[in-house]
């Protein structure tokens, strides 16, 4: 059987003219047409409408609070090390925890130190140490080093972590992982999504909202007063404050 070429179906289309027999023809057409080819969603509909492929598309993603560039400036790190999923991992722990532009400034000077410039997702030293650490709630052989320092503020011990994990399970977003794995799951997944917890469990937002200095910030971080890293501590608050327009509070 002869079959018609493109160009000749297209011409069907070039020759329209609404008569009767032409609409009774494209009737019989539609008729013959597979259902799938009818959807609204069929790619020659989209293209025929000049309709974009932008509808199947993800959602656009949420704005950061701030840049790459400028989470750079603070860390002093390339741009090239900050991947989209620790940006989006950033940015949800902002929403998650409320933190306002002079909490984040505060956060990201105690998190710059602690994580030597993001680089540091994860606690050095094994955490072998903290076996059988009460305190931590580390009840279990193996807690010490699965629970050994996570994020880069560093959240250390069973408890915190369980704490953690029940929080996003409060929130619908329950990861079994956290406690299963731990800090090898939650310092890739969680680095600032677990520092925050920390960090709005010991209310540090209301209290960085009196505008203390940094060095009694760092106190409450690190458990001493002056705290460990003192002067580089100041210094990632400094660029953090700076680049983030607010005043620095001072030492």
């Amino acid at each position: 059987m002869a079959q018609i070429t493109v160009e000749e179906f297209k011409n069907f289309f070039k020759y329209y003219e609404g008569q009767e027999h032409q609409q009774r023809a494209i009737e019989e057409l539609f008729i013959e047409l597979n259902p799938k080819l009818r959807s609204n969603r069929a790619e020659w509909i989209k293209i025929y409408r000049k309709q974009t492929l932008e509808e199947d598309q993800p959602a656009e993603k949420k704005q950061w609070p701030i840049s790459k560039q400028e989470m750079a400036e603070i860390m002093g790190c390339a741009v090239s090390s900050l991947p989209d999923s620790l940006m989006d991992d950033f940015g949800y722990c902002v929403e998650l925890y409320s933190m306002d532009r002079l909490s984040i400034a505060y956060f990201l000077g105690q998190c710059g130190h602690e994580s030597a410039g993001l680089r540091y997702p994860m606690e050095i030293a094994s955490g072998a140490a903290y076996e059988g650490r009460t305190d931590l709630n580390n009840i279990y052989p193996g807690d010490g080093v699965r629970f050994a320092g996570t994020g880069w503020i560093q959240v250390t011990g069973r408890y915190n972590h369980q704490a953690f994990s029940d929080y996003l399970q409060k929130k619908g977003e329950y990861d079994p992982n956290i406690m299963e794995v731990g800090k090898t799951h939650s310092s890739e997944k969680y680095p600032w999504s677990i520092s925050g917890f920390w960090w709005n469990d010991n209310n540090m937002n209301e209290y960085c909202a009196t505008k203390p200095p940094v060095d009694r910030v760092g106190q409450r971080v690190n458990g001493r007063y002056l705290p460990n890293g003192a002067e580089d501590r100041r210094e990632y608050s400094r660029k953090a404050f700076s680049v983030l327009g607010i005043t620095y509070p001072g030492n």
